[in-house]
C-alpha cells in the first residue's frame, strides 16, 4: 500500500514538473558556428527542456544539432537522497493531508547543450 501510494506521489510529481514552462537561457555563440545555453530547473529534465528551448529558438526554422550536453546537480544533499526525501515526504503528505516540504531548489540543475543550427 505504501509503496503504491509513494508511487502515484512520484508519478504526479514528475507530471506537474513537465507542466512548468522554463525560462529562456541565454546563448553564447562559440566558434566554428556552435551555440552553447544552459538550462536550470528542479528536475534534469526541466533543465534539459529549457536548454533545448532557448536552442530551438536560436536556430528558429533550422534543425538543432546538438553536439555536446552535460548535467550539474547543484543540490542541498546527493541526487539519490534528494529523490528519496522528496518521494517520502510525498508520501507522508498524502496520508497525512499535511502539505510536504520541498528540498528542491529551482536551480538544483543545470543542464549545459552545445549546439549548431542546420
Amino acid at each position: 500500500m505504501l509503496r503504491s501510494v509513494i508511487l502515484a506521489t512520484f508519478g504526479i510529481t514528475m507530471l506537474a514538473g513537465c507542466a512548468v514552462t522554463p525560462p529562456s537561457a541565454p546563448v553564447i555563440q562559440r566558434e566554428n558556428n556552435q551555440f552553447e545555453t544552459t538550462g536550470v530547473g528542479k528536475t534534469r529534465a526541466i533543465a534539459l527542456q529549457a536548454a533545448m528551448a532557448s536552442a530551438n529558438k536560436t536556430c528558429g526554422r533550422n534543425q538543432t544539432i546538438v553536439v555536446k550536453d552535460e548535467v550539474k546537480y547543484n543540490g542541498m544533499v546527493d541526487e539519490k537522497t534528494g529523490r528519496l526525501i522528496e518521494q517520502v515526504s510525498g508520501a507522508i503528505g498524502v496520508l497525512t493531508g499535511m502539505k510536504n516540504p520541498q528540498i528542491a531548489r529551482d536551480d538544483d540543475y543545470e543542464v549545459t547543450v552545445t549546439f549548431y543550427c542546420r
